[in-house]
C-alpha cells in the first residue's frame, strides 16, 4: 500500500513527492554519517580551521559541514570519484563557455568546475530543493555565485537552450540518463563534451551504457572509466593518513557505492 501511494504521489504531485523525499533522505544521511563527519572534522579541521578540499582537482575549494546526499567526507578529502580526476584535469585545459551539471547535489562539481573555468557560465540542476540551497551557499562560499544558475528538473529543451559555445555536460541522475541524453531531442548534446555516470553493474545499467554508446559513437570519442578501490589513492596520502589514522581515513573515503559503477567520458572531436 505504501509503495502504491508513493507511485501515485510521484506521478500526480511530483513537487510534494520531491520535498518529502529530500527531507527524509537528509534525516537518513544524518543518522548514517553525522558521527563520522564530526570525527573527521575534529581531526582534519580543528577549532576554527576553514573546511577545504584537501586533494584532487578541486584542492582548496571551501566547503561546509552539513548533511548532504551521501557522505561528505570523501569530498573534504578530495578522494571523491577519484576515477574522474584525470578527466577533470583534461577538462580544465579546455576553455568551456558553458557547463551544465545535471544532478548537481550540493554543488561539488558545479562549484569546483566554476573555480577551474573562470569564464564559463555554470548551470546546475537538481530536483532536490535542499541540494539547490546548498549549491547556492557553496557558490557563495567560493565567490562564484554570480556565474552559478540553478534549476530543478533539466529537460531536453533546457540543454538546447543553454548549450552555447564550447559546452561541457556533467550528468548523474540515478538512471534517468537514458531518457535525457537523447541527441535526437537534445541536439545540443552533439556539440557538447559529456561526463555521464552509469550506475549499478546489472542488466539494466549495461543496456543504458550500450544505448548511450550507440547514440554518441558517431559524434564523440568515448572512453569508459570503471569504478575502482581507494587503496592506491590512499597510499599516496601519507600526510592525511598521519592526521586521521589508517582506520578513520578508510572510513572517511568510503563512498558507499557499488563496484559496478562506471562513467563515460564522451568528447567531441
Amino acid at each position: 500500500m505504501r509503495r502504491y501511494a508513493r507511485r501515485i504521489l510521484e506521478r500526480h504531485a511530483p513537487g510534494i513527492f520531491e520535498t518529502i523525499r529530500a527531507i527524509r533522505n537528509r534525516q537518513y544521511f544524518h543518522r548514517q554519517f553525522s558521527s563520522l563527519q564530526s570525527e573527521v572534522r575534529e581531526n582534519l579541521f580543528p577549532s576554527t580551521t576553514p573546511i577545504t578540499v584537501q586533494k584532487g582537482p578541486f584542492h582548496g575549494m571551501r566547503y561546509f559541514d552539513e548533511p548532504i546526499w551521501g557522505s561528505i567526507t570523501p569530498k573534504w578529502l578530495g578522494s571523491y570519484e577519484s576515477e574522474l580526476h584525470e578527466v577533470i584535469t583534461e577538462a580544465h585545459s579546455i576553455p568551456y563557455d558553458t557547463i551544465i551539471d545535471i544532478g548537481s547535489a550540493e554543488g561539488y562539481y558545479a562549484v569546483g568546475l566554476a573555480l577551474l573555468q573562470q569564464r564559463a557560465r555554470i548551470f546546475a540542476f537538481d530536483t532536490d530543493f535542499i541540494s539547490r540551497g546548498q549549491t547556492r551557499r557553496l557558490g557563495r562560499l567560493n565567490g562564484v555565485e554570480q556565474r552559478l544558475h540553478l534549476g530543478s528538473r533539466c529537460r531536453h529543451e533546457d540543454i538546447n537552450r543553454l548549450s552555447s559555445g564550447r559546452t561541457l555536460v556533467v550528468c548523474d541522475i540515478e538512471g534517468g540518463e537514458a531518457d535525457l541524453l537523447n541527441p535526437t531531442l537534445a541536439t545540443g548534446l552533439l556539440q557538447s563534451d559529456i561526463i555521464v555516470e552509469v550506475h549499478e553493474d546489472n542488466e539494466t545499467s549495461r543496456s543504458v551504457e550500450a544505448l548511450l554508446t550507440a547514440r554518441f559513437q558517431a559524434s564523440h570519442r568515448i572512453i569508459r572509466i570503471a569504478a575502482e578501490g581507494r587503496l592506491f589513492w590512499m597510499q599516496q596520502q601519507e600526510a592525511l593518513e598521519k592526521r586521521l589514522g589508517r582506520t578513520l581515513l578508510l572510513r572517511a573515503m568510503d563512498e558507499r557505492r557499488s563496484k559496478g559503477n562506471a562513467w563515460l567520458w564522451m568528447r567531441c572531436p
